[in-house]
């Protein structure tokens, strides 16, 4: 079924946050979506802390991932004592988890919830772009570092199912509590991809500025999922002379791998595309076999090569036969004249 998630912007000093169900982690991370716009909204007024709250948290054990203030504090504005009852207290480390269950509920009552959709949709012109603005930096406070939102746009977009340009929004992941990128990439990501980061920047202080701070650091950033991406990358650089998907302009292949449940990828895959009447099909291809495919055609060309060789080489011998015959001929009929 998988867990539902809550996108949370909260501001610790002025205690106003604005929560919004996200449902499931694959269904509103995308760049058109609600809660997308809404946490863009807010980060490109001021800073914000951002979590995109899962509800596993309240299953055995999960909440002992977070000991910061801060996160426990991003977790009080969805959660409260009621969510936790059941789940924690028969814990052999109770006593743990019921001092941070009471830190949550004690501070879950301490909010003032805000709404922005209206006012974000006006904002990015909804109705007309259907995306968030991909201008400017997604900078990270607490850590000093930053994603520039064009390059990240640029090696993340593909195209869904209306043809229509989109993206997976970088927060969703950088701001997960856990277990929602894998979710996301169940079928798989595109080799480009950095799941790495997922939940790195989880309950960190964030912001969308147009400039980027002189002491900031840059990471590549990129989350695309494995068929969509494919989808985008053969309508817009086809593929080779053998049929293998291509990544660029520059005849890189496309390489897809699988993830599993603690992010670790599985062996990369290169893609094969067969597209007939009846539809563009995509199979992947293990690297190994796609390189045994090459040396095998590598290994024929050169068989042709040397068969190509070889019966020149007899054709020269039989030139040179017959032009000896031809002299020798040409030597009798003189000498009888």
């Amino acid at each position: 079924m998988g867990q539902i998630f809550q996108a949370c912007a909260y501001d610790i000093d002025t205690r106003t946050c604005c929560v919004i169900d996200a449902d499931k982690f694959d269904a509103n991370c995308y760049a058109n979506c609600g809660t997308v716009f809404s946490m863009h909204y807010l980060l490109r007024q001021k800073s914000y802390r951002i979590m995109w709250g899962g509800d596993d948290i309240v299953i055995d054990g999960c909440l002992g991932n977070f000991s910061r203030t801060e996160d426990l504090l991003g977790i009080s504005t969805y959660s409260s004592n009621d969510n936790f009852a059941g789940n924690y207290y028969e814990h052999p480390q109770a006593k743990i988890y019921y001092d941070k269950i009471k830190f949550i509920d004690d501070n879950s009552k301490s909010w003032k919830y805000i709404k922005v959709w209206d006012v974000a949709k006006k904002y990015f012109d909804w109705y007309n772009t259907y995306s968030v603005d991909y201008s400017g930096y997604l900078i990270n406070h607490t850590q000093k570092q930053a994603v520039d939102l064009a390059n990240y746009y640029e090696q993340s977009k593909y195209v869904n199912k209306g043809g229509i340009l989109m993206t997976i929004d970088a927060l969703p992941t950088l701001t997960e509590t856990g277990y929602g990128t894998q979710h996301l990439f169940i079928d798989g990501l595109w080799v480009n991809s950095t799941e790495q980061l997922a939940g790195k920047w989880c309950g960190d202080l964030l912001q969308i500025v147009d400039e980027l701070p002189n002491d900031y650091q840059i990471i590549n950033c990129c989350f695309a999922e494995t068929w969509s991406k494919a989808k985008y990358c053969y309508r817009t650089f086809g593929v080779d002379k053998d049929g293998y998907l291509l990544s660029d302009s520059r005849g890189k292949l496309f390489e897809s791998a699988g993830i599993t449940f603690s992010l670790k990828r599985t062996k990369s895959c290169c893609m094969k595309v067969k597209a007939d009447m009846n539809g563009v099909l995509y199979q992947n291809v293990p690297l190994k076999k796609k390189a045994k495919g090459r040396a095998e055609a590598l290994a024929e060309k050169e068989q042709t090569i040397n068969e190509l060789t070889k019966d020149l080489a007899q054709k020269d011998q039989k030139i040179e036969a017959l032009l000896k015959q031809l002299a020798e001929l040409e030597k009798n009929t003189i000498v009888k004249q």
